[in-house]
């Protein structure tokens, strides 16, 4: 999910570029259905311990974009990646460091 964050930073975060370019727009479509698919594989468990994170919104978004397959507004991705995935990285980020750190004590 952090790579998917990543990608679109570095390749749809530009909102002139993503309004413009049907490749771009293609992508990052793409790449959130992807971070909606992963969140609804992570386990229950995680979840309930990171409330914070608004899982049920990445997977819903992934089933809008997968299934509005000739309508899909633009100013919702720009308005997803601008506002709403920096969070989600930073979120996503602080749990990664977290199961890495209870792997290591486990060691």
């Amino acid at each position: 999910m952090i790579e998917m964050c990543d990608l679109l930073v570095e390749h749809a975060s530009d909102l002139s570029r993503l309004a413009d370019d049907p490749v771009i727009q293609a992508a990052a479509q793409r790449w959130i259905e992807v971070l909606g698919e992963a969140a609804s594989n992570v386990s229950d468990v995680t979840k309930r311990a990171h409330p914070e994170v608004a899982w049920r919104e990445i997977t819903g978004i992934r089933v809008i974009l997968a299934h509005a397959y000739f309508h899909i507004e633009q100013d919702i991705i720009g308005n997803v990646i601008e506002h709403d995935l920096p969070r989600l990285r930073a979120q996503l980020q602080l749990i990664a460091e977290s199961l890495a750190e209870s792997k290591g004590e486990q060691s």
